[in-house]
């Protein structure tokens, strides 16, 4: 079970990384975003950090993430559990 859960970690991660990017090249080409109808304060947040780093920063920290999640992944992966 902890093998799956680092997994879907690493895939919630990877999404919000691509929503951090999405929102980063939206404000940086002045689209207007609208929030939507459920999960409006996480929808704030990532806008927040989008804004905050731009885009290019949007990216290393996406990718930054993504990479320690599926590095962790993996590892987990193949540890052996007791």
């Amino acid at each position: 079970m902890k093998k799956l859960k680092s997994w879907l970690y690493a895939l919630a991660i990877a999404i919000f990384s691509a929503l951090l990017v999405s929102f980063a090249y939206d404000i940086e080409q002045g689209t207007s975003i609208e929030l939507s109808s459920t999960q409006v304060g996480k929808q704030k947040i990532l806008m927040f950090f989008a804004d905050l780093f731009g885009l290019k920063g949007s990216i290393f920290v996406a990718i930054l993430a993504t990479g320690t999640a599926l590095y962790y992944a993996i590892r987990q992966h193949f540890v052996k559990t007791k």
